[in-house]
């Protein structure tokens, strides 16, 4: 059996065996072998190659990098991942929505604001029994109370969209938002009162009437933002709230109602509100990362003949 050993500093090869001429004091003088006073790491590979009468196993010992020098790169390297994720094999980023683009984080809360809308608008048609067993609302003034809020929701349509014009959709969306959840959080301690409760279910009318005119506006201010092919996408996404806004209401007035009290109801959805105003403020608005089409001077005129055109034909037909 042959056993042989290797170094990185020199290279000899030599044969083992009991009856050896060579030996470890000899290599020694004759410096065939130059070993390092101070301890190394050995790695030690064994490998067998079978032969039909003999085997011969191979011994290969490698010299590397001292201990001390190994712990030193581990533990600087260690060090560096730390750095860089706050801790080895993990890639912080908080919060999670971070790298979220902005237009994608706009129509999100836009449509947030809309299912909050529809929750703080079905509300009262559950918690509206609760309240007349306290009362004694007959079933006249049961009707009054729940149709104030579309004598408010109905009369701020047009003044909305005009609002949203003049100052902004974010700006008068942000206001409407904090009316009608400041308005419906107020119902608990005005629910004695007839006119007081009436007036709060108006304001409530008022600032969800002028969601949808300054959600609009915001879409067609920021269409930079937004590329041809999602526009479509972004306005169905966040009209969708309304409906997901009045599915959630529905279901999560009742169990609140018998664990707590119909107050509970207009609190915890009015703190909603007022949480998506403030979160809203940290939402900012981010360059477009396209270049749109200019729209020609060509098909500009051109269509503004059509429109005088359109604009005649209805005269003409309106006079006959």
């Amino acid at each position: 059996m042959a056993k042989f050993a290797f170094t990185t500093e020199n290279f000899c090869c030599f044969p083992r065996h009991t009856n050896s001429l060579f030996n470890y004091n000899s290599l020694k003088q004759r410096q065939l072998l130059i070993l390092s006073s101070k301890p190394r790491p050995h790695l030690r590979f064994f490998s067998a190659i079978g032969g039909k009468e003999s085997v011969t196993e191979t011994e290969k010992v490698v010299t590397g990098l001292r201990v001390d020098e190994l712990d030193n790169s581990a533990s600087v390297s260690d060090a560096e991942d730390q750095k860089e994720g706050g801790e080895v094999g993990f890639d912080w980023q908080w919060p999670p929505w971070k790298n979220i683009p902005q237009r994608y984080k706009l129509i999100g809360t836009t449509s947030l604001a809309f299912v909050i809308c529809n929750m703080d608008k079905v509300n009262l048609s559950v918690a509206i029994i609760p309240m007349s067993h306290q009362f004694g609302w007959n079933s006249s003034t049961a009707g009054l109370v729940q149709s104030s809020f579309f004598w408010g929701y109905a009369l701020s349509q047009l003044p909305g969209g005009w609002l949203a014009k003049i100052f902004g959709g974010r700006k008068v969306l942000e206001i409407g938002v904090l009316t009608w959840s400041l308005a419906t959080a107020l119902v608990p301690f005005l629910a004695g009162f007839m006119p007081g409760l009436i007036l709060s279910r108006i304001l409530v009318g008022i600032g969800e009437g002028v969601s949808p005119s300054a959600a609009t506006d915001l879409i067609a201010r920021k269409m930079k933002l937004i590329p041809l092919e999602e526009r479509s996408r972004a306005v169905a996404f966040v009209f969708g709230g309304l409906s997901l806004g009045s599915v959630a209401g529905l279901l999560l007035a009742p169990p609140l109602i018998q664990s707590f009290d119909w107050e509970a109801v207009f609190f915890i959805f009015g703190i909603l509100g007022i949480a998506w105003f403030l979160g809203f403020q940290f939402v900012k608005e981010e360059r477009p990362s396209f270049v749109s089409n200019p729209v020609s001077r060509t098909s500009t005129i051109s269509s503004k003949k059509s429109l005088n055109s359109s604009l005649k034909d209805l005269g003409a037909s309106l006079k006959s």
